[in-house]
């Protein structure tokens, strides 16, 4: 039995024993002993659960967090480490979950820069060589994003995906990295929708 279904077999219950104690208000058992006892269960079990219910999504989502934040942490030195001669407005700060606005702004801007000017040749090579190294753990990393929001999942994998083809040489770098890009931009849009960042309300 869900907890849902519990729910409703309580509150139904309360409805039924009102009725009963309305109905047979003369009969000083059921009103003075049994009856009022059934109620009382039954609100506090209701209380349990509504509040048991409240803390068990607060700290699911506190879990969620955690695991957010960790996993931005990948795509924060993915940013760092392969974008650092780009203009300024082409790099995210810090690219915190809380900095929402300045990195779907900065993601942007940068994913129309290499779409018009491209990539030069030392940017390429850092990016392959980046590629080769991490992505592995990008991969390893998709059932851990699997306990996030099913964006997150299908953001991650293609992230993953880009990096594997670069690696392989299977798709022009500038092309993937577009992509990755906006995978990233997916990611940081999607927690920033569901609360899933530190420092989120």
């Amino acid at each position: 039995m869900t907890k849902k279904v519990f729910f409703w077999i309580l509150v139904f219950s309360l409805v039924v024993f009102g009725l009963i104690a309305y109905v047979f208000a003369e009969d000083k058992f059921l009103t003075g002993n049994l009856l009022p006892e059934l109620i009382g269960v039954s609100v506090e079990l209701l209380l349990i659960i509504v509040v048991f219910d409240r803390w068990q999504k607060h700290e699911e989502k506190q879990r969620k967090i955690k695991i957010e934040r960790r996993l931005r942490e990948f795509l924060i030195f993915f940013l760092k480490d392969n974008f650092e001669n780009f203009p300024s407005k082409c790099k995210p700060e810090s690219f915190y979950g809380e900095e929402y606005e300045k990195n779907q702004a900065a993601l942007d801007n940068l994913v129309n820069h290499i779409e018009a000017n491209g990539l030069v040749e030392e940017s390429v090579v850092e990016i392959q060589k980046y590629c080769e190294s991490e992505k592995d753990i990008f991969s390893n990393l998709i059932p851990v994003v699997s306990e996030l929001t099913n964006d997150h999942f299908k953001s991650w994998v293609r992230i993953a995906y880009y990096m594997n083809a670069i690696d392989s040489k299977k798709e022009k770098t500038s092309k993937a990295v577009v992509e990755i890009l906006k995978n990233v931009k997916r990611y940081d849009s999607e927690s920033f929708k569901n609360g899933l960042y530190v420092g989120s309300k």
